[in-house]
């Protein structure tokens, strides 16, 4: 009987062993294929090639010397959001924040001749800590807010933010980005959309950032 149990627990044991190095390949094999393409302003932008979709993932990387709590406070801000993510021209919440997650609702202009594009997606704060937040976006469908014939539903495959706190006044930020405009515009243009997205997001963000605390200092300077 004792022999029995000692045989199940080494497969068991090979089992658990074979599932960690299967994952461990798994992760490996997705960061080894996320390539630099631009290195400015502290921010580094890589991009995602996947065989089972034309268009590219991408993602952002910076450092700011901020809090993570200024930064969260920026990103929940909704109605403010449209003054530093660019070509949004409003936000607004479709549903109230429960377990962590509510339904908004987004619309971003487009030059001429394309049409505007909207989201309707789900965003969810999937980690919380002092450390590390992480903000996670994908497109849902919802009937709080119907197609318009004036703007092309896109999908959002997948935006995250993950908010890294280095000490109490350094934060990483790191943004992934996958969408699909939809519409007639060709994978090419998406993939350079794809490409500059990210990029100017964060510039603006620590932009944003930097105004927030030059109006702060404004307001105690008028105190004294």
């Amino acid at each position: 009987m004792c022999l029995i149990k000692i045989q199940q627990m080494k497969i068991l044991i090979i089992v658990l062993i074979i599932q960690i190095v299967t994952i461990q390949s798994v992760q490996a094999s997705e960061k080894n294929k996320w390539r630099l393409i631009k290195n400015e302003n502290e921010i580094r932008v890589y991009i995602y090639e996947s065989k089972s979709n034309d268009i590219v993932k991408a993602k952002a990387r910076t450092i700011v010397n901020f809090p993570i709590n200024t930064i969260k406070l920026i990103i929940d801000d909704i109605s403010h959001r449209h003054e530093w993510v660019p070509y949004l021209k409003n936000s607004k919440a479709l549903s109230i924040y429960k377990n962590n997650k509510r339904i908004e609702y987004s619309h971003f202009s487009a030059p001429w001749p394309a049409s505007d594009r909207d989201f309707v997606y789900q965003i969810e704060l999937i980690s919380e800590s002092n450390k590390q937040l992480v903000y996670k976006m994908r497109s849902i469908e919802s009937s709080l807010m119907p197609e318009n014939n004036y703007r092309i539903r896109a999908e959002l495959y997948e935006s995250i933010y993950t908010l890294t706190a280095l000490n109490k006044e350094t934060t990483v930020v790191d943004l992934v980005f996958h969408a699909d405009p939809k519409g007639w515009l060709p994978n090419w243009i998406i993939n350079i959309i794809q490409r500059v997205l990210p990029y100017k997001i964060l510039k603006n963000l620590k932009s944003r950032l930097k105004l927030q605390l030059k109006t702060k200092k404004m307001k105690d300077n008028k105190k004294d």
